[in-house]
């Protein structure tokens, strides 16, 4: 109880630690109030998150339940880690912290996000710039 109560009091945000937050919607129109995991401290002021939900079902979540805590717990159990989903914060938005999360959690959701990140990517479309291109090309052929 003694970390929880330090952990409380202190104004420093670190990787693995769970908040509650304000998140922007991917397209920026709005934000949620809802549970967060800190990733990293992108600088003095900001910090990138994770979002957490409620939600099953999604591709890449990482199931989180009270067990994954070291300290503080979410009130809804399980819940969903989702590291397809990131955004940088300011820190003054933080509106709680909730707790932290044991090390081998925050290794799988770094590791998830690796996975994405190397992931190739496949092109829904190409740009238009891409298609006049090729439509050029064969009508020179």
């Amino acid at each position: 109880m003694e970390g929880f109560i330090e952990f409380m009091l202190m104004e420093k945000f670190a990787k693995g630690d769970v908040i509650s937050v304000p998140f922007p919607f991917s397209d920026a129109s709005a934000t949620k109030r809802r549970p967060a995991l800190i990733i990293a401290e992108s600088d003095s002021n900001n910090i990138i998150l994770c979002p957490i939900t409620s939600k099953p079902g999604r591709e890449y979540e990482i199931k989180l339940e009270d067990q994954d805590f070291m300290f503080g717990k979410l009130n809804l159990s399980p819940c969903y880690i989702r590291p397809n989903i990131i955004a940088t914060v300011d820190k003054s938005n933080v509106i709680r912290n909730i707790g932290k999360l044991k090390d081998e959690k925050i290794n799988q959701v770094i590791s998830t996000i690796i996975e994405i990140l190397q992931k190739p990517s496949e092109p829904s479309h190409k740009p238009p710039a891409i298609k006049a291109w090729e439509r050029g090309k064969k009508q020179k052929s």
